[in-house]
């Protein structure tokens, strides 16, 4: 029987990754032989008692620093030895059948490098964003009025994608020698697009399958609301995510795009950043009570607008 890995990493949401071990559990794979790893990215709390007195069959790594997404699962990627491995967030639950459903078009499909499931809300089953697309100039306009995607709806059959969601990846353990593991020069946010483009340029296929769901809560260690719901009151954490989404998308666009395009993309950011920080200026000076609020957030705009978006940071580990 092939061996399957379950990747997930936490960051203070140790009843979450517990309910996730749990969906895991009630809803096993019955075409592969499934181990789970959970890596706590230096939570700071109880969490690995927490994860460790409930499911103590399951391995535990305990990360003494913050690497992010990319960064957590490389610690179980970087010599897996396993047939599959699935990086699943934290905050997501598989259904019965989840597992096989993406295995089988694995199975069948050779020339199919990973899968993806289904991103459901776990509050009613509704369809999450789902961005299927490189995240080009063009394409970031088109989601900005167009909205935001549903690649998955009225459909049966797997469909091939540009980028698979991160939330819930099946991916072959070839490909780990080959693609490579995560660049953990993105802290959070892109790492997994990075990942699908050096994936196809090798000549892979990515499928999404429509058959195959995960509930997902969404932003639970990233402060940021799931989606189709707005926030509320920016959190620290929230207005950090907001500098990590913009340093990992220069990335992004230094290894895969133009010059060119990398210096409209921080023309329009800051653009952007610099009308929201005149809306903040206001709000701060007409609502005495939201002034702490619009500082905060005029703060985390001015760090976004002093990005360097030609600085290559060196990542913690080799990819």
């Amino acid at each position: 029987m092939k061996s399957l890995t379950v990747s997930i990493v936490n960051y203070r949401t140790a009843q979450l990754v517990n309910e996730c071990i749990d969906s895991l559990k009630a809803f096993p794979a019955t075409l592969a032989q499934t181990s789970i790893v959970v890596v706590d990215n230096a939570s700071g709390d109880d969490s690995v008692a927490q994860i460790s007195s409930r499911h103590p069959d399951v391995r535990l790594i305990a990360s003494s620093q913050n690497l992010g997404f990319g960064g957590g699962n490389n610690l179980v990627l970087r010599g897996l030895q396993s047939h599959y491995v699935l990086l699943l967030n934290s905050d997501a639950q598989v259904e019965v059948g989840t597992l096989d459903s993406l295995l089988r078009v694995l199975e069948a499909q050779p020339e199919v490098g990973a899968v993806s499931a289904r991103v459901v809300n776990a509050s009613d089953g509704a369809d999450q964003d789902f961005p299927c697309r490189f995240p080009t100039l063009p394409e970031m306009f088109r989601r900005l009025y167009g909205g935001p995607q549903f690649p998955a709806c009225g459909q049966e059959a797997p469909l091939e994608l540009e980028r698979l969601h991160g939330a819930c990846m099946m991916i072959r353990g070839e490909l780990l020698g080959s693609v490579g593991l995560f660049d953990e020069g993105f802290f959070m946010y892109d790492e997994d697009v990075d990942w699908c483009v050096r994936a196809r340029n090798q000549g892979w296929r990515l499928l999404l399958v429509p058959a195959s769901r995960v509930l997902h809560h969404g932003g639970s260690s990233s402060g940021r609301a799931p989606s189709g719901h707005r926030p509320g009151a920016l959190s620290e954490t929230a207005l950090r995510m907001r500098y990590e989404l913009r340093r990992s998308r220069y990335r992004l666009y230094r290894k895969h795009r133009s010059a060119g395009e990398v210096l409209v993309l921080k023309l329009l950011t800051d653009t952007v950043m610099l009308l929201a920080s005149v809306r903040a200026l206001l709000v701060g000076l007409l609502r005495p009570g939201r002034r702490d609020e619009a500082l905060a957030l005029l703060r985390a705009n001015v760090r976004v607008i002093s990005i360097n978006p030609f600085r290559i940071e060196v990542p913690l580990h080799g990819v």
